[in-house]
């Protein structure tokens, strides 16, 4: 038995080192080798010693039961990466099929799908894809396919399938920062071929930055510059835009030298990103907190749980109040969206005048929308598929009786990743001059789509999205900007690298100045 289970140990190993090669680490592949018999080996272990409490027992026949276990957990461990590495394929009638109706159903539910791109250029260019799909297509191109189409329009909310099933692409393990059109390496992902922070990467794959930044651009939906760079930074893209097992990286160190490296990422890189990626999704949503001088800091990082956003307003409000806040900095730099309730209900405690997001909002009527939300609120006469309901001069929202109103004086902190509803918030923050705007322009519009129709495709079943509102924020522009701050003040990449966060610095700097005036 022991010979039988020395050779399964030692075929499993060479088929471990064979199959996983291209795609994972050595030592990542040892540890997934190593890591049933470890702790097989543990509970075995500590079984034995509780068994020889109560009768004599063989270790051996103890260990060779476990060992067995063993095996059978690495054999299941390789069936699982043998799930996630035998790639979905399709024929491109089924992905052109899939094309076009995902394209009528676009045409039937965006309220304008051909706003920045002619609908004739449009067709042009997906006829293009279509010629260039082969026979076969495999999971990673499908993707790549619809992620190019929906990308043709522009729009944020309207967005591409996600990622494929098989979490272990190799990817770039790095987070970028995008400055003036050059890529920096912003954060490592891996404890192998570390770039220093702060490096500007000169080539990735032979490709300087700039066609990498082209390129990889064509792949999501974005707004303006802001929002383009907020998705680049991140490393999954760098499956779709060329799926490579090892991508060499030339990079500048910040002394200035130039260096190559190869660099792949795998379980560990993933498991890091996956922990930073927590982080950047902010699950902690809002918090306060007290800095010194009469000075209160909100950091307000989604638009979720209306409910607990009023609970957490009033405690804020109430110790901003008892502390006798003088000035209060809103920092939504991180802010991608979510409810705009929760900024109507923000702006109840700071602003000094009745309020209102947006001017007016568009609606396109679909057989779709009706048979899923049923728009009862709609007179059944405006009801009609494929027409625009429009609700124009939308009223202004009035300013309740609310005893923790703040009269003291308001900073709003945002950045390329302020998007969606907290576009919509910095918009009605900055039309009735509740305070001063802080950062770089917002990665979200003042004339945008949203509010999103959920679908599924019927042969790749990928799950897709639609905006179907147009919406034209209070003294918006339309002119492919965001929110333009008072200030304009960007973090530079030493900054960064040093943890400085300027544009809270420049804040404090205009509060401790202001208080100089006073005084005098």
């Amino acid at each position: 038995m022991s010979k039988i289970l020395k050779i399964s140990l030692s075929i499993i190993l060479i088929v471990y080192l064979i199959f996983l090669w291209k795609y994972l680490l050595i030592e990542e592949i040892i540890g997934l080798y190593l890591v049933p018999i470890l702790v097989v080996a543990v509970i075995a272990g500590l079984c034995f010693l509780l068994i020889r409490i109560f009768k004599p027992i063989k270790y051996k026949k103890v260990f060779t039961g476990f060992l067995v276990v063993a095996c059978i957990l690495q054999v299941g461990i390789l069936f699982l990466f043998f799930y996630f590495f035998s790639s979905q394929s399709y024929t491109k009638e089924q992905i052109t099929g899939d094309i076009d109706f995902a394209i009528n159903m676009m045409e039937d539910v965006h309220p304008d799908p051909y706003s920045i791109i002619s609908k004739e250029d449009f067709y042009r260019k997906v006829d293009s894809i279509k010629k260039e799909l082969p026979e076969t297509v495999p999971d990673l191109v499908a993707h790549k396919t619809f992620r190019k189409i929906y990308a043709l329009i522009k729009d944020g909310h309207t967005s591409h399938p996600p990622f494929p099933k098989n979490p272990f692409y190799n990817f770039l393990p790095y987070r970028f920062k995008i400055v003036d059109e050059r890529i920096y390496l912003a954060h490592n992902y891996s404890y192998r071929n570390v770039i220093p922070v702060g490096s500007e990467i000169i080539s990735i794959n032979e490709k300087s930055s700039q066609e990498y930044i082209q390129e990889a651009s064509q792949l999501f939906s974005w707004e303006n510059i802001p929002s383009r760079n907020t998705k680049l930074q991140f490393p999954i893209l760098s499956p779709l835009w060329d799926d490579s097992q090892n991508f060499k990286i030339t990079y500048k160190t910040p002394e200035g030298k130039t260096k190559t490296t190869h660099a792949s990422g795998g379980i560990f890189s993933l498991l890091q990103f996956s922990k930073d990626m927590k982080q950047f999704d902010s699950q902690y949503n809002y918090e306060y907190r007290y800095l010194s001088d009469s000075i209160g800091y909100i950091e307000f990082n989604w638009f979720f749980d209306l409910d607990k956003f009023k609970v957490f307003l009033d405690s804020t409000f109430t110790a901003i109040q008892n502390k006798n806040i003088k000035y209060l900095i809103i920092d939504i730099r991180k802010n991608g969206g979510g409810d705009s309730s929760l900024g109507d209900e923000l702006m109840q405690y700071i602003s000094k005048v009745d309020f209102k997001d947006c001017d007016s909002t568009y609606i396109k009527i679909s057989k779709e929308l009706i048979e899923k939300y049923m728009f009862e609120w709609i007179d059944s006469t405006k009801r009609k598929p494929g027409t625009i309901y429009k609700i124009t001069n939308e009223p202004l929202t009035k300013l309740r009786d609310n005893p923790l109103r703040f009269t003291g004086k308001t900073y709003l902190l945002v950045g390329e990743k302020t998007f969606s509803s907290a576009s919509m918030f910095t918009s009605a923050f900055q039309c009735f001059k509740v305070g001063t705007i802080i950062g770089t322009e917002t990665g979200g519009l003042t004339v945008c789509f949203g509010n999103l129709y959920s679908y599924t495709l019927p042969e790749t079943k990928f799950d897709m999205n639609l905006s179907y509102k147009k919406f034209y924020q209070v003294c918006g522009k339309e002119d492919r900007h965001g929110i333009i701050p008072d200030y304009i003040i960007e973090n530079s990449i030493e900054d960064d690298v040093n943890s400085y966060d300027r544009v809270l610095e420049f804040t404090l700097d205009l509060i401790k100045k202001d208080k100089l005036s006073v005084s005098e």
